[in-house]
């Protein structure tokens, strides 16, 4: 479900459209109003909306001077702009920032709606072709495989009645790497593929996959002579994902596979319909299209050493000082390389769910370190090691004001850069949901990020401006974050401080 912001200086404008449209209807979430670009600009900085629709004139920051500023820092964000001033200057200048959403006032509900679903279209598609650095792609898609495996693991470990509570722990536990868990996925599935000739199309399912559909998390699976693959749902209509099933054939076998395409409200309900079709299976491949990991369903022994892995992190360090030597040789006793890759990414995944000092990247290039290694005792070796090292961290490390300690660190080290945002730094420094980030860094501070940032560039900027002549206010605002725009500085400044930099000058060097 998109998020969407509302930003007007007119509070019966604001009011009328929020409460006019039935959003969740329309597959969107209001997650509120501002009344001008300053509030609107805060709140974007928080809680990063998919959509803002905005007007144009406004106090303290214009609905294009938000724009621009917006545009430096997530070039995803969509804006439809709302006025009442019928200029195509307005307009031209919002094009290239890639506005293509004009609507004059006063506009209908259906004319809102419209946009609306152009919007969702226009973002769906640019999210699939959004083309992700290599190795930050590597380590999400390293980590996301690691996730599913390991779901994919408790489904075969518990009994079908034990599966509610399962789900409602796994996405409890790891809500804070998925990205809107509550968006819908589909399932595609292709029937009549025979095992020697999964391998091939599992090449080509990738290789068509990374051409079309990059920004796309894909996920395959196989069992049986059948292939499925599903994923986050980003359009109405996947005519090139139908042209590419039909044109599907292999040399070595008399029928050409046949596909169908179902659609699942969630996350979990997708994982749910899959794990009922493959848990009577006793292998299952799973792949992210670059690499096949084979799953095997022994269901006492996943289910013990999840169980186990649980108890390890817990406030009895007695009983967990038993757990880990008993985990230990249950990891010690197995004798089968690939099923050890298998259960491998249970524990870490558990771990990251517990162990606020171990994060995805951790976790992401455990995996990829255990996954290249061919040596079962090697293996071992190294799964030992990691669960040592896990108890540690868990059992020193403090938790609490971690992940806000790691923003405010990375935001001391680059405040000079104007496209700070919390989105970035979740994405790129932590790898987890920016909706998460946001909940605990207020949580753990007290405050929003929004609140923070700028109270930190407000107390750069007075220790500077205090050594600093009237003719410097250009190069202090570009050295605190504000970028080449002292006019956009000096009205952040006085609404926080209740007097212009060029005042606070006089009267700190008066003094």
């Amino acid at each position: 479900m998109l998020k969407l912001l509302i930003a007007d200086d007119e509070k019966v404008i604001r009011e009328t459209i929020s409460d006019l449209i039935d959003w969740k209807k329309s597959g969107i979430e209001l997650i509120g109003t501002a009344k001008d670009g300053i509030e609107a600009y805060n709140i974007i900085l928080d809680k990063y909306p998919d959509i803002v629709l905005t007007d144009i004139r406004m106090p303290g920051l214009s609905g294009l001077n938000l724009i621009q500023k917006i545009y430096d820092i997530n070039k995803d964000t969509q804006f439809i702009i709302l006025s009442g001033y019928n200029e195509f200057e307005y307009a031209k200048t919002a094009m290239q920032y890639g506005v293509r959403h004009y609507l004059l006032k006063p506009c209908s509900e259906e004319q809102i709606i419209e946009s609306i679903e152009e919007v969702k279209e226009e973002y769906a598609k640019k999210l699939a072709t959004n083309h992700i650095v290599e190795e930050h792609y590597l380590l999400q898609d390293q980590f996301n495989t690691g996730l599913i495996v390991n779901i994919i693991n408790s489904y075969l470990a518990h009994e079908i009645n034990e599966l509610p509570d399962i789900e409602d722990e796994y996405f409890a536990n790891y809500h804070k790497y998925l990205d809107r868990n509550n968006s819908r996925y589909d399932i595609f599935y292709l029937y009549y593929v025979e095992e020697h000739n999964f391998e091939r199309a599992n090449s080509l399912l990738f290789n068509f996959w990374k051409s079309h559909y990059p920004g796309i998390v894909l996920n395959i699976l196989y069992v049986h002579n059948t292939m499925l693959f599903f994923f986050p749902s980003f359009t109405d209509s996947y005519e090139l994902i139908e042209q590419f099933c039909n044109s599907l054939s292999f040399r070595r076998q008399n029928t050409n596979p046949v596909w169908e395409h179902c659609l699942s409200l969630d996350l979990k309900s997708a994982l749910r319909k899959i794990s009922m079709q493959i848990r009577r299976y006793e292998k299952i491949y799973y792949s992210n299209g670059r690499t096949v990991t084979t799953i095997s369903n022994y269901n006492n022994i996943i289910k013990d050493i999840q169980d186990l892995t649980k108890n390890l992190f817990t406030a009895d360090t007695v009983s967990a000082k038993s757990t880990l030597n008993l985990l230990k040789k249950n990891i010690e006793s197995l004798n089968n390389l690939n099923f050890l890759k298998q259960i491998a990414p249970s524990i870490v995944m558990i771990a990251a769910s517990k162990v606020s000092s171990f994060g995805v990247v951790d976790a992401a290039e455990f995996l990829l370190k255990l996954k290249n290694e061919s040596n079962i005792y090697k293996c071992k070796k190294i799964i030992s090691n990691k669960i040592d090292t896990l108890y540690a961290s868990y059992n020193s490390f403090p938790s609490n004001g971690y992940i806000s300690n790691k923003i405010k660190s990375y935001v001391k080290e680059h405040l000079s850069n104007s496209e700070l945002s919390l989105k970035w730094i979740a994405e790129h420094e932590l790898y987890m949901n920016v909706d998460y980030i946001s909940k605990k860094f207020v949580k753990e501070t007290g405050q929003k990020f929004s609140h923070y940032l700028t109270d930190v560039r407000i107390k750069k900027s007075k220790e500077l401006l205090a050594l600093a002549d009237t003719d410097k206010i250009q190069n202090i605002a570009e050295s605190v974050g504000f970028g080449n725009n002292p006019q956009y500085f000096s009205q952040i400044f006085k609404k926080n401080t209740g007097m212009s930099p060029s005042s606070y000058i006089k009267i700190i060097q008066s003094k």
